[in-house]
């Protein structure tokens, strides 16, 4: 009798801490979304999906469930999933261009878009996000529709430009050049940051404005910062040209064009990562040793990304210590939550729990810092207990 009193209490909490986050409606058509919004005065929310999106998993794991977004949307919306590789989820793809994922499509009450968002965030970005989708102002079809009507003045084009880039609008480009040219094309603080921010593509004209005025970029937005954009730029450019990896001189010739001085550096480590995505581990293991040795040994995010694929596929314990040593000179070099959660589950693996709960207590307070989600470091915590 104990046991059944228990499951029924129990039953009332389950469904209310699924219900703290977003309430999303499952199982149900399209029309039905539409017809419910109309009937119930509130816009809609879509999660456009796929099965295969790490991103999309990983805001429905981390964000979707917080207490603070179900309380921001659930008022407000309608909220519903689709796979976009699926059923109705092919026709609303085709319908509303969706292209990445996760991209997130909100509509008023009659059904009209009016606002678009795409990728992972954390749970205060994606609240902001869905409080604009409600503001008129900051909507992006609003905001296009007064773009092509001929509003072009310097605040509005920064304004426009940034949700344009949110949307994957092409006019966020020329927009982006319209308020440059309308500031004189003088590079000062508020252009500089303006343009970086929006640079996504070796092919922007932006782009080259950065790669010929690095030094003034440097006083603005930090050398470092700098030049780490500029490789990730080029080097998702060269993996296009790759061919997916089918064509490493053609992955070898983009990154000679753009910089030169790292072409060694990053051909090897083109080479290591099309053998982790074969999950050839044998052969990953040696390259990725050698690379540390030559390359990175004062490299804190390289090392620390090397070190998490050694934890996340390797058992034996030489080569989780290899990975532990990569992992503290990681945290030497520059300590943050990435780093010290990577060395908290090393030394968890490796059986260490005392110095597994000590890193695992400096990553959760430097994702307090960072803004970085919990979950999974707490989650370690408590194992530890």
């Amino acid at each position: 009798m104990k046991k059944i009193i228990f499951m029924l209490m129990f039953i009332p909490l389950l469904s209310m801490a699924e219900e703290s986050g977003i309430i999303f409606e499952h199982d149900v058509s399209w029309q039905q979304i539409l017809d419910k919004a109309k009937k119930e005065n509130k816009f809609i929310l879509l999660d456009a999906y796929t099965t295969w999106c790490g991103p999309c998993k990983w805001m429905t794991k981390e964000v979707f469930p917080k207490p603070e977004v179900g309380a921001v949307v659930n008022p407000k919306y309608v909220s519903t999933k689709f796979d976009m590789e699926k059923g109705e989820g092919l026709e609303l793809a085709k319908k509303y261009e969706v292209r990445n994922y996760p991209t997130y499509l909100f509509f008023d009450p009659n059904g009209n878009l009016v606002h678009r968002s795409l990728g992972s965030m954390p749970a205060e970005d994606f609240i902001r996000v869905c409080k604009d989708a409600l503001d008129s102002t900051k909507q992006y079809v609003t905001l296009r529709q007064k773009y092509l009507k001929g509003q072009q003045d310097s605040l509005f084009l920064r304004e426009f430009a940034f949700v344009a880039e949110n949307a994957q609008d092409s006019l966020s480009k020329i927009a982006m050049m319209k308020y440059f040219k309308a500031n004189n094309n003088q590079l000062n603080s508020n252009t500089i940051q303006f343009m970086f921010a929006l640079t996504s593509s070796v092919r922007d004209t932006s782009f080259n404005i950065l790669l010929h005025h690095k030094e003034e970029f440097y006083k603005v937005i930090g050398k470092d910062e700098v030049d780490n954009r500029i490789e990730e730029l080029v080097w998702s450019e060269a993996r296009k040209a790759s061919k997916k990896g089918t064509d490493p001189e053609a992955f070898k010739k983009v990154i000679q064009q753009y910089i030169p001085e790292k072409t060694e550096m990053l051909s090897a480590e083109f080479e290591m990562s099309l053998l982790w995505r074969k999950s050839n581990f044998k052969e990953y293991l040696p390259k990725a040793l050698a690379f540390v040795d030559k390359y990175c040994q004062n490299d804190f995010d390289r090392l620390d990304g090397i070190a998490t694929n050694l934890l996340e596929y390797y058992k034996d314990k030489t080569v989780l210590q290899k990975a532990l040593k990569m992992a503290l000179r990681s945290v030497e070099l520059k300590s943050n939550f990435d780093n010290n959660s990577t060395v908290a589950q090393l030394y968890n693996k490796l059986g260490d729990k005392v110095n597994a709960r000590l890193f695992a207590e400096n990553a959760l307070a430097l994702a307090k810092q960072e803004k970085a989600e919990t979950f999974d470091i707490e989650k370690l915590l408590k194992s530890l207990k």
